[in-house]
């Protein structure tokens, strides 16, 4: 992090997948340089190749969540459907209030 506070950067790019990173910057934001972080997910994985992107019908249809799902199903069902369910609760409650 000392590099981080010493590049004068301040836009910052975290990617250890979600829901690590938004924790990871949560946990840290008093000690983290001031600045954006955003949290990238997988980006830099399929920028290096490590993870298949969706073809790009599948993309071009925001489908990849789906193509993602059928990869990786075990990993991902939890985080697409649970947590993603949470939030369009929290979201529409919210709206009801407001």
């Amino acid at each position: 992090m000392s590099k981080n506070r010493e590049s004068g950067a301040n836009l910052i790019w975290v990617g250890l997948g979600c829901p690590k990173q938004e924790h990871w910057i949560a946990q840290h934001k008093q000690i983290l340089p001031p600045g954006v972080y955003f949290g990238i997910g997988a980006a830099f994985a399929f920028h290096a190749g490590e993870v298949s992107q969706a073809p790009r019908l599948i993309q071009k249809f925001g489908l990849e969540w789906a193509y993602r799902l059928a990869m990786e199903p075990r990993r991902l069902f939890k985080r697409y459907f649970t947590y993603n369910s949470l939030f369009i609760y929290h979201l529409l409650l919210d709206h009801i209030k407001d």
